[in-house]
C-alpha cells in the first residue's frame, strides 16, 4: 500500500477517534467583574452603543485577561459550512460564540454589530482586565477567525453591542 494513502487513512481514523472524546471545558478562573454601565462606557469611548434591551438583564459582566481570551478564542469559532444566508448567518455565529463564552464563565464576550469590508456584520467583542477592547470573528471561513483584534483591524468597525 502507498504510504500517502496509508497516511490519509490514519489521519481520518485519528479524527474519528478524537470526535468520540468528550470535550472538556476548562472554565476561566481569572475573572474580574465590571458593571454593565462601566462596560458600556468603555464601548462608548470607541463609538459603540448598546442595542436597546429596554430593561437590562445583567447588572455585571465578567471579563478576564487577554491570555485567557486567547485561550478560549478557538472554542468560539464555528465551521464556515454552517453559514446559510438569512437562516444561520453572522449574528447567529455571534450569538453562539457569546453563549459558548458563558460556558467558560466569561459573560463580557458579547454579540456586536458593525461595518466590515463585506457590509454590516455580526461578530463578538470583549474587554480585557486592562480595559482593552477586542473583537473576534466566530466564522471559520475568515482567515483571521478565532483571533482577537483591536477595533479597526481588518477594517472591522463595531457600532452596537448586545449588553
Amino acid at each position: 500500500m502507498c504510504l500517502v494513502t496509508e497516511h490519509v487513512k490514519l489521519k481520518k481514523r485519528v479524527a474519528e477517534l478524537e470526535a468520540q472524546l468528550p470535550h472538556i471545558i476548562i472554565p476561566v478562573t481569572d475573572l474580574t467583574m465590571i458593571s454593565r454601565q462601566n462596560y458600556l462606557n468603555k464601548m462608548a469611548e470607541v463609538g459603540i452603543s448598546p442595542i436597546d434591551l429596554g430593561t437590562p438583564l445583567d447588572v455585571d459582566l465578567s471579563i478576564t485577561t487577554k491570555a485567557e481570551l486567547d485561550r478560549i478564542a478557538p472554542e468560539l469559532v464555528q465551521p464556515a459550512d454552517d453559514y446559510i444566508s438569512e437562516i444561520r448567518d453572522c449574528e447567529d455565529y455571534g450569538i453562539e460564540a457569546q453563549s459558548r463564552a458563558s460556558k467558560y464563565r466569561v459573560s463580557g464576550i458579547r454579540l456586536v454589530l458593525g461595518d466590515m469590508p463585506l457590509g454590516y456584520h455580526g461578530f463578538v467583542i470583549s474587554i480585557d482586565v486592562d480595559y482593552n477592547i477586542w473583537w473576534l470573528e466566530p466564522n471559520a471561513g475568515f482567515p483571521f477567525a478565532g483571533i482577537w483584534h483591536r477595533v479597526g483591524d481588518e477594517d472591522y468597525y463595531p457600532d452596537k453591542v448586545f449588553a
